[in-house]
């Protein structure tokens, strides 16, 4: 074959080639405008609602910060403050309520290391007729504190803050018992009260 024959068909692939290529891109064209058309609506869509979200997040924060509340006369035992408290009701019935780190680790520890050196084995309020031999009964160990042992006001502030979850005055309340439960330690079913013809009368009566 000479280069004469060979160039016009060369040229004549060489040409088809090109054609086929131009029209397939001519073909392509409009999908990728489509696609482009679609990207842009959906990124325009979902910033649209991004923005609405974080629009009704800042509205709903400014109207919390907003809101004022119209404090009432207090007597001499009330407060010139709201109190909230969080707390979830786990059951009506049994009544049983969370509240929610009601005292912070380092409380805890403080009441911790207060009542430590105090603790002795936890005791039974007998029946009469009835003797220590029932300390199976109860096998931990415990002790009571009351606020005044404790002059950092540790206890003050937490048995504060038992008050206005319990809308119960201070003037009403136990000492706080401290008990500790080593591994295999137990306390057996029993009823928390005291009645008094059975206990006879009793410091804290419930």
């Amino acid at each position: 074959m000479s280069t004469s024959d060979y160039t016009p068909k060369a040229k004549a692939k060489g040409k088809a080639y090109w054609h086929w290529n131009t029209t397939k891109t001519k073909l392509d064209f409009p999908a990728v405008i489509v696609f482009c058309c679609f990207f842009f609506v959906f990124g325009f869509l979902c910033s649209s609602l991004r923005s609405q979200g974080s629009g009704v997040r800042q509205r709903g924060r400014q109207l919390l910060n907003s809101v004022g509340y119209e404090l009432m006369g207090h007597g001499n035992t009330g407060d010139d403050s709201i109190s909230v408290i969080p707390f979830q009701v786990i059951s009506w019935r049994p009544r049983a309520f969370y509240f929610p780190k009601f005292a912070t680790l380092e409380q805890c520890q403080h009441i911790i290391n207060l009542a430590k050196p105090y603790l002795a084995p936890s005791k039974l309020a007998l029946r009469k007729g009835e003797s220590e031999g029932r300390q199976d009964v109860r096998t931990s160990m415990g002790t009571f504190l009351s606020v005044s042992d404790d002059p950092t006001g540790v206890l003050d502030a937490i048995e504060e803050k038992i008050a206005r979850a319990t809308k119960l005055p201070r003037t009403h309340y136990e000492h706080f018992n401290v008990l500790r439960y080593e591994l295999g330690q137990k306390y057996d079913s029993h009823l928390d009260a005291f009645p008094v013809e059975q206990y006879g009368p009793q410091k804290s009566q419930r």
